[in-house]
């Protein structure tokens, strides 16, 4: 039989608590520049929640009654929009207001641009296009892939070449039942 001594149950007790913090750091550690606030981080620029909150309201003031918006879709030109920006910078190129507006002529983007919220959207849809055509398709889709966004996990899972939003896909631990059930009358 083993000697019992009176120091042992509190390094038990200092063990599991060392063991749950080190737990903790452990499943987080992946999360460590996320913000519950953030939607995406783009090279150095945030798009915070309240922000894309902002755009899928004006978009979603837009649309027909009984549609509805996908955040995940607004926070992809979102994202596209500032990787377009950076891009952009990068070549020395500037994009004008008259380029937006002749890129989003006719398409069904332009009834947003006099929509406040909205016309942001708009705007970095028509950025993506412009960059693209000014430096070229192939050397475009290249600069984006080297562009670090982190996305928060609650709007899906990030290609990380083409750096879309895959939407049938989660970041989160938590998986959907599948088939989800259906209710009973």
């Amino acid at each position: 039989m083993r000697p019992r001594f009176p120091a042992a149950p509190q390094r038990r007790l200092r063990l599991a608590a060392t063991t749950v913090a080190l737990l903790a750091v452990g499943l987080t550690a992946g999360c460590g520049d996320a913000s519950p606030s953030v939607a995406a981080y783009v090279d150095g620029t945030t798009i915070t929640s309240k922000q894309l909150d902002a755009a899928v309201a004006g978009v979603g003031s837009t649309v027909q009654e009984g549609q509805q918006v996908s955040p995940q879709a607004v926070l992809d030109a979102m994202v596209h929009g500032v990787i377009a920006d950076h891009i952009a910078a990068k070549n020395n190129i500037v994009v004008t207001d008259a380029e937006r507006g002749a890129a989003l002529q006719g398409s069904n983007l332009e009834p947003l641009v006099s929509v406040p919220g909205a016309a942001e959207v708009a705007y970095d849809v028509a950025d993506q296009q412009i960059v693209a055509q000014k430096i070229g398709p192939q050397p475009y889709l290249d600069q984006v892939a080297q562009q670090k966004v982190t996305l928060n996990p609650r709007y899906g899972v990030l290609d990380e070449q083409q750096k879309l939003i895959i939407t049938d896909q989660s970041g989160s631990l938590a998986q959907p039942a599948s088939p989800s059930p259906t209710p009973t009358p």
